[in-house]
């Protein structure tokens, strides 16, 4: 590894850790992450960026999204962090379930964003001692979970100046550069208004809007027969009435929908909003659609993952205790009812292979992998074969073994970065593999409505 950022990471790894503890300790769910973007910011501010926040979606709301840049001309590289929790998750850094109220980082985005603003930290230390032109610049980005952070910011041309752009996501795997491409997304509201009356005495002078929601469900399981067997559709009752004796006069849905191109996200999302207004006519209720995010499919650029990995293999791998393994085995055991394999602890690295993938989940980083290279590294901070979204992650990442891997794994952004800086020619390699990619795809970003 580059002697200079490993010396940094030695003596300022530290810091990389209270961040983490700081963002694991006061969890924020999607767009609401007030608490985490000051601390973030002001981090930055710190240590020499130029910063801005705001809300990436209510003007009028408090900050939620950081934008850091050091630097100046090409190549501009970006950086993504992230740092909402997930509902429900709220867990003591313990290997038995130990829940607390509220949120939870189950999915270890409390590592990510202190991983991923202090690479940016040591490559700017760097930059400045050999005097390498080009820009840093770093996002720590909002809800992620709920699929539209990155949405808003596209929406606000944040990423237009970018050149190539790389993360790191903990997983319950080695570190790798993902080449799995994950599905479009849309998350959407169905808000139905009926009228109400006594559900006994005068049922016939009540439209109910439960009826409506319930034949919109009804609907979209018959549509499921007639879809490409790559589509989901997930839904949820936000509202059903108050009282089972008055005819419900509001009622609400949640749905999130998946599909394997934007393109044909978009017809599946018609098709829904067909069945959902075809309810309510039925039921003689009205009925508001809400699409409250939509993205695109990722885009894998495998001479940029090549490119990453040759970096990866430079960089320490993270080093665990006899103490530190013994809380991963009993925390395996709690969770998955068995012993635990002797790697429980992921800490290699896998090389590419080269081949696309299509993992069956979704992001807010579809339409940023679209315009900009993008590699995500992937791996580390998670127990091996532990579910993701589970207070199992959120106990490992409250903890060293979570808070060791993003040391490391910022010492891994930051040798890629560092990288890229001294081999800029090879951005253009990656942009022309990109165009390649998407020369055939039928691509026009939507963003969030209402009708």
């Amino acid at each position: 590894m580059k002697d200079s950022l490993q010396t940094w990471f030695e003596q300022h790894g530290g810091e990389t850790i209270a961040l983490c503890k700081t963002l694991w300790a006061a969890p924020e769910l999607p767009m609401q992450e007030f608490a985490a973007c000051r601390s973030t910011a002001a981090y930055m501010q710190a240590n020499g960026f130029q910063v801005r926040t705001y809300h990436c979606k209510d003007p009028h709301s408090e900050p939620n999204t950081v934008i850091a840049t050091f630097g100046s001309g090409s190549p501009v590289i970006g950086i993504i962090g992230e740092y909402d929790a997930l509902p429900g998750l709220g867990q003591q850094a313990a290997a038995a379930h130990s829940p607390v109220p509220g949120p939870g980082h189950g999915c270890g985005h409390c590592l990510t964003t202190p991983a991923c603003c202090t690479a940016a930290v040591a490559v700017k230390t760097v930059m400045e001692a050999e005097k390498l032109p080009g820009t840093i610049k770093f996002m720590a980005c909002p809800a992620e979970e709920s699929g539209e952070g990155k949405v808003y910011m596209a929406q606000r041309g944040e990423f237009r100046d970018l050149d190539c752009c790389i993360s790191w996501h903990p997983m319950n795997y080695n570190l790798t550069t993902t080449e799995g491409s994950l599905l479009a997304l849309c998350n959407m509201d169905l808000y139905y208004t009926g009228k109400a009356a006594h559900a006994a005495a005068m049922p016939e002078l009540g439209r109910s809007a439960l009826d409506a929601a319930e034949l919109t469900n009804i609907g979209v399981q018959y549509l499921r027969e007639h879809v490409t067997d790559d589509v989901r559709m997930h839904y949820v009752y936000t509202d059903g009435g108050e009282a089972a004796n008055v005819v419900p006069d509001h009622a609400a849905l949640h749905y999130i929908l998946r599909a394997r191109t934007l393109c044909s996200l978009k017809d599946v999302l018609d098709r829904v909003k067909k069945v959902a207004r075809g309810a309510a006519m039925m039921t003689e209720t009205d009925v508001k659609i809400n699409v409250t995010s939509i993205s695109s499919e990722t885009f894998i650029v495998h001479s940029f993952n090549r490119f990453c990995y040759q970096s990866l293999e430079k960089v320490p791998r993270p080093v665990y205790t006899a103490e530190e393994y013994a809380f991963a085995e009993e925390l395996y055991q709690n969770v998955m009812g068995r012993s635990a394999p002797e790697d429980v602890i992921p800490t290699g690295i896998d090389a590419p292979t080269g081949k696309t993938l299509l993992v069956p989940a979704s992001t807010d980083v579809g339409y940023l992998t679209h315009e900009v290279p993008t590699c995500r590294l992937f791996g580390w901070g998670m127990l091996r074969g532990v579910p993701v979204h589970h207070w199992g992650i959120t106990a490992a990442a409250g903890m060293s073994i979570g808070q060791k891997s993003a040391v490391c794994a910022g010492m891994a952004v930051a040798q890629c970065l560092y990288d890229i800086l001294r081999a800029p020619e090879e951005i253009e390699t990656w942009k022309r593999e990109l165009r390649g990619i998407t020369a055939g795809v039928a691509f026009e970003p939507v963003f969030p409505s209402q009708e």
